[in-house]
Formats: structure tokens, sequence, C-alpha cells
């Protein structure tokens, strides 16, 4: 029996730009090459992981780790453009303890990332109707209280993104919550209160 690195669900998410089709469709590990190509791409590297990510750290193992561990705590989504993969997305349980600790433990919080690979797709509000697309799922849906969005502060496109789509900035703070790391993360959070208010 084989063994799949990514795990599988069987949601699949619909949006739309315009006249374009968004369609979110389950990841799975057919679509490795393309997580492979992506995350070596030192430019896309640049905008996912920061000024300091080195593409040569993201051998094929890298690459399969990066995926594996949230496609077990959430949903993991490759992005379609009218049929064209363009990138990846996920909807997975925040694993970051310094957050989660802010919240009584009931609390169900939950974060949003996006990745968009291909750069002919850059700048054509795709990310916005993705993040949005999510959170609709994520509030009505599942059991969600609260939603992120983890940015650094290099990329304030991404920013503006989950701003575009009710997101507020709740926190700033040294990058992956070290204060002898270069950089800063900002955090975005969206409510369940807040969302039924918009």
């Amino acid at each position: 029996m084989k063994t799949h690195i990514i795990k599988g669900h069987d949601v699949t998410l619909h949006g739309a730009l315009n006249e374009h089709a968004i369609i979110l469709r389950p990841l799975s590990d057919d679509h490795l090459t393309l997580l492979y190509k992506w995350n070596t791409d030192p430019e896309v590297l640049y905008w996912n992981e920061g000024p300091d990510a080195d593409p040569n750290d993201n051998h094929n193992e890298a690459v399969q780790s990066i995926y594996k561990q949230p496609s077990n705590a959430g949903y993991c989504f490759i992005i379609e453009v009218d049929g064209t993969a363009v990138g990846e997305c996920l909807l997975c349980k925040m694993n970051v303890d310094y957050i989660l600790e802010k919240y009584p433990f009931s609390t169900d919080v939950s974060r949003i990332d996006i990745l968009i690979g291909e750069k002919a797709f850059w700048n054509r509000g795709i990310g916005s109707v993705v993040v949005q697309t999510l959170v609709d799922f994520s509030f009505n849906n599942e059991k969600t209280d609260v939603i992120y969005g983890i940015t650094g502060d290099y990329n304030q496109r991404s920013g503006r993104v989950f701003q575009k789509n009710g997101f507020q900035l709740f926190l700033t703070c040294p990058t992956n919550n070290d204060p002898k790391e270069n950089g800063m993360e900002m955090h975005y959070r969206l409510t369940r209160d807040e969302y039924d208010m918009i």
C-alpha cells in the first residue's frame, strides 16, 4: 500500500475573479513536481519565506516536509485559474504556540497561508479571492473562532490581501518570535464576530 506524503481530503472550493474561474482543489502527491518548482524559484521563495531564504535548502525531501504536517492539520489546496495550476494555499489549525497561548483552550484558531507560484499570475487579485474563499469556508463550514494570516514585514503586498478581506493588524513581533532573527512578522487576524459584521 502506497504511503502518501500529502494527506488528501474531498473539499473543492469555487471562487471567481471577473470572468475567470478560480477553483481550489485538494492538493495531492500528484502536485509535488509543481511544489518542487515553486519552492526552488528564488523570486517566489523571497516573497514566501523572506530575503534570507535559500532555494538550495528546499530539496525534494525538505519540500515534502513543508506540506506533510499542514495537510494533516487542515486543508491544502492547489489553486487553479481557468484550469491552470498557479499556486497553493492552506487552511489549517494554528500551530504556533505563542499565538495559541493568547486564547482559551477551547478557542478554535486557524491560519491561512498562500503561495502564487506562477509569476505571470502575480498582481491580478487572485490571492484576495483565494483568501476570501478560504475565510467563507472556514467560518461557514468549520467551527473556527479566529483566523490568522502571518506575513513578513518585507511582504506588504500579502498584508494588503488580508486587509482587503477584513483582517486587522493584531500583532507585530520578531520573526519566529526570536529577537535575534532579522525582520518582523505581521500577524493579521479576523474573528468570527468581525466576519459576521462584514
